[in-house]
């Protein structure tokens, strides 16, 4: 797989101070297309009876085709409610949440299913289905009534192995493959719903280091050459800093704020967000270090 470079912040260099991060979305790119999707002031959470839990409020946000959204902070607060708020599983509490251009409580589950395409990070039992078996149930959304596959269906199952690496591999059972072959099964699955959006739940989990490293490599080259937009949750801050064109970050109180890598790593939300009294987020290295 070709080694895409190191995500940058064009217009400012390195070295240079930084502008506060901030929660409203990042200005359009030149030349951008409308955003796949947009939120404002949004409240995230759960219902219990007739009772609302709000998690996360005044979220706003704004993603472009093409980039890459890694979205960070702590366990349990609030990564996951959100990404399952943006697939229309839980329902905005309040404000708006836009998805090329319609509001997300005006869609179905089949008109959804043919927006965004998810990768969850529970494991499944395959059984004896093969690679080109679990890739097929992404043309779900486009199959007939009896379930028959197209041409096209079939079209779209050998491009999506091709651009997860995964071409060759369509006869090989799933339960056979490795834990980062079975992660590219996943992407490839989502590929092959043809979403414009794609939303992935901690993809790196369980994955040994090259294999984390490949699978950022392959989100960034799957937003760029399909013009896609993805959204990551992760844990692998390092990763995140380098590859992806955004960061969205959640702190410790449930506070959202969103920016260029670059301004989030040296605004101190990291540090806010993760440190503790014996480790600690250092700007400079991108890392995490030991308190002397």
């Amino acid at each position: 797989m070709p080694v895409l470079p190191p995500r940058h912040v064009p217009g400012i260099p390195a070295g240079s101070s930084s502008p506060a991060a901030s929660h409203a979305p990042l200005a359009a790119p030149a030349s951008a297309a409308a955003p796949s999707l947009q939120a404002d002031q949004l409240a995230i959470g759960w219902k219990q009876g007739r009772e609302e839990r709000i998690l996360a409020s005044d979220i706003r946000f704004s993603v472009y085709p093409g980039h890459l959204v890694a979205l960070i902070g702590p366990n349990g607060a609030g990564k996951s409610t959100l990404l399952r708020t943006i697939a229309g599983l839980l329902p905005p509490l309040a404000g708006s949440l836009d998805i090329l251009g319609t509001p997300l409580h005006t869609l179905d589950a089949a008109e959804r299913a043919t927006m965004i395409a998810c990768v969850f990070n529970e494991r499944f039992d395959a059984g004896y289905f093969t690679v080109e078996e679990i890739v097929a149930f992404g043309r779900y959304p486009y199959t007939s009534a009896r379930l028959r596959m197209s041409d096209e269906d079939r079209s779209q199952i050998r491009k999506a192995l091709e651009l997860t690496g995964m071409a060759g591999f369509g006869g090989r059972r799933y339960a056979s493959l490795s834990d980062g072959e079975k992660q590219k099964v996943q992407l490839a699955r989502a590929v092959a719903q043809q979403t414009p959006i794609l939303l992935l739940d901690e993809p790196t989990a369980f994955l040994d280091a090259p294999s984390r490293i490949e699978i950022f490599h392959l989100a960034g080259q799957l937003a760029q050459t399909e013009q896609k937009s993805i959204i990551l949750c992760t844990h692998e801050i390092d990763l995140a800093l380098k590859h992806a064109d955004e960061l969205w970050i959640f702190d410790q109180t449930h506070r959202f704020s969103a920016g260029s890598p670059y301004v989030i790593s040296r605004s101190g939300l990291i540090g806010k967000a993760f440190d503790t009294a014996t480790v600690h987020f250092d700007a400079l290295s991108g890392s995490f270090r030991a308190r002397q």
